[in-house]
């Protein structure tokens, strides 16, 4: 027997050593259980006992595998780890391979320097299908390759690459790939759920944020099997489940890192751009919307191409190349009542893609107001602003009013220009009507309301509680100060006051030598006059204000709770107020009264009555 014909047992330096001692030898055995080799004489005496050196297998083969796409260009593979015996090492990373159809294999990468049972490979072609193996590697070697997995890239509608492995005893990592395909919709977060059964699901365990694609699971039973999926939840629902994954904790689970991946630069065309609407806005016009091609083919977009079909005729290119990432495009200089079709290309450096969705649309003459919504002014100012329709190539539109518009407003029948100045009595008031545009037998109307402003209507104060009033020493009254020593008396004292008023060197004369007067009224002996109120408008009649106080209640209320230091509104506008003159009440006069009386007050009063001269007396 060759001894060292057993290098899978043996360690290379142990071969070399038994050659020395072949000659010698008349038997070999090997005691696996204690990993012994013992080599005998030809008298079946023991020479030596060796130990084997059973550590140096390279691992056996990763299962499982399984590939599944995760966008239009890339996938994801995912395996189980080898079963290792007794006389292997551990795994300290991966040899991972592709094919394209019946090509030879090529390393992506020829180790991964991880354990980490999950790999993505990016830069696909859609249109290719791509098949994989993968080896597993120790201290000692590479070895041998899996099962090979197929597929194709793809985009997904529901999460995928779900991976779930056991970081400690008591706890799993789930990691996951986003649908790559939402339909213009974000997603706002997953859901994480058990697996009971094939298809049968338990409530949500777990959840993150639309931006998190990972979720460890804690308190979990050591050494039992958990399976889960994840949902994406988007817009008002959820996408379908994703793979199910499953791990066991173990005793000598240990955390890992996450999903290594590699990618390949290949670069295609994009693929076709999705989502092509077509929508009328006008007798003349359509306008063109899109969203981008799910895959660039790994080169930016640089332009799209249209083609446009009018009626039954053929298509023909609209824009070569729009030279732009715009996704929208209007049609304009169209004919009235005739079917437009249309199909968009999406452009990158490699080439143009096949043609999105076809849509139809016809452009017809619609009569539609623009949005007019609600507007404020305040009382007594002026309001203007031009009524639009919504397609601006129509002519000969007629503008009116409706509904209740307010008394002033207006609107000029050809322009459609509105105008409006609201009056004091049309304050704190919304005004809603209606905004009418006609051509021909076409009509269309919109709603609008307008607030008046009440620049006077200020909101009522809050009661204050007054507190207690804290009892004070009164201070000596201080004595009058008179009339002023340059006060001549035979003088008008208004012609002082004219004079402080409009000669500032008179005025600066009396401040600095009559600092004790509060104000040259005062000196002169006169009543200062108060200043009109804050709310007064000199550019108004002052009698519009008295009009309001004696005819709104709640105007009235306003002004009396807010300035009570005028003693009538007359006062705080500058008006002297009128004075009342009290009628004369006359005594009623009744009664007779006897001779040498008269009634007086309602008594009968003695008179004197002059006595007659005697006769005698007028000779």
């Amino acid at each position: 027997m060759n001894i060292c014909t057993l290098n899978r047992i043996l360690s290379l330096s142990l071969c070399i050593s038994l050659s020395l001692l072949i000659a010698a030898a008349s038997g070999l055995t090997l005691d696996i259980k204690n990993n012994l080799l013992y080599v005998a004489d030809t008298d079946n005496n023991i020479l030596e006992a060796f130990a084997s050196n059973s550590t140096s297998f390279t691992p056996s083969s990763p299962k499982n595998l399984k590939t599944s796409p995760i966008s239009p260009t890339s996938v994801i593979l995912i395996w189980d780890e080898p079963i290792l015996s007794t006389n292997m090492t551990s795994v300290t990373g991966y040899k991972i391979e592709y094919k394209i159809g019946s090509a030879s294999y090529i390393a992506i990468t020829t180790d991964t320097k991880s354990v980490t049972t999950s790999f993505i490979h990016q830069g696909l072609d859609s249109s290719k299908t791509y098949t994989y193996q993968v080896s597993a590697i120790n201290s000692n070697g590479t070895g041998n390759p899996s099962s090979s997995s197929s597929v194709k890239p793809a985009a997904t509608t529901v999460p995928g690459g779900l991976t779930a492995t056991a970081i400690n005893p008591t706890q799993i990592r789930l990691s996951w790939q986003p649908p790559s395909n939402t339909f213009g919709q974000s997603i706002s977060g997953y859901e994480i759920k058990p697996v009971f059964a094939t298809d049968v699901y338990g409530d949500t365990v777990g959840s993150t944020n639309g931006k998190t694609t990972s979720y460890i699971l804690s308190n979990l039973i050591t050494d039992k099997k958990y399976s889960f999926i994840v949902v994406a939840n988007i817009g008002y629902g959820s996408t379908g489940p994703s793979n199910t994954a499953s791990a066991t904790p173990l005793t000598s689970s240990v955390d890992v890192p996450v999903t290594s991946s590699s990618t390949i630069t290949t670069v295609t065309i994009p693929t076709p751009p999705i989502k092509l609407t077509a929508t009328s806005v006008s007798s003349t016009q359509i306008n063109l919307s899109w969203s981008p091609s799910p895959s660039d083919g790994n080169s930016p977009i640089t332009g799209y191409k249209i083609e446009v079909k009018k009626d039954s005729g053929s298509n023909s290119t609209l824009v070569a190349d729009t030279k732009s990432t715009a996704t929208t495009y209007s049609h304009t200089g169209l004919i009235t009542n005739s079917k437009y079709t249309y199909k968009v290309y999406a452009i990158n450096s490699v080439g143009t893609s096949t043609a999105s969705n076809e849509v139809t649309a016809t452009p017809m003459t619609t009569l539609k107001l623009n949005p007019l919504g609600k507007l404020s002014i305040d009382e007594g100012k002026s309001l203007s602003f031009a009524v639009k329709v919504t397609d601006n190539s129509l002519h000969g539109l007629i503008f009116s009013l409706d509904k209740n518009p307010p008394i002033g407003a207006k609107i000029n029948a050809n322009t459609g220009m509105f105008t409006w100045t609201p009056t004091d009595s049309q304050g704190a008031k919304s005004y809603t009507f209606d905004i009418v545009v006609t051509l021909g037998s076409l009509t269309d109307r919109q709603s609008i309301t307008i607030t008046v402003n009440d620049v006077l209507n200020k909101p009522e104060p809050t009661p204050v509680t007054e507190p207690e009033p804290t009892p004070v020493t009164e201070p000596e009254p201080t004595p009058e100060l008179g009339i002023a020593s340059f006060v001549d008396p035979t003088k008008d004292p208004q012609s002082y006051v004219n004079r402080y008023n409009n000669e500032p060197t008179y005025k600066k004369w009396f401040d600095t030598n009559f600092q004790e007067y509060s104000s040259i009224y005062e000196a002169v002996g006169l009543d200062e006059p108060k200043e009109l109120a804050s709310f007064v408008d000199p550019t108004k009649d002052p009698q519009s204000y008295v009009n309001r106080y004696n005819n709104e209640p709640t105007y009235k209320k306003w002004f009396d709770t807010n300035f009570p230091e005028y003693s009538s509104i007359y006062e705080a506008v500058g008006l002297d107020e009128p004075k009342v003159e009290t009628p004369k009440v006359e005594t009623p006069q009744f009664g007779i009264c006897g001779t040498g009386t008269k009634l007086i007050d309602g008594v009968c009063t003695l008179i004197e009555i002059p006595q007659a001269k005697p006769w005698w007396k007028f000779w």
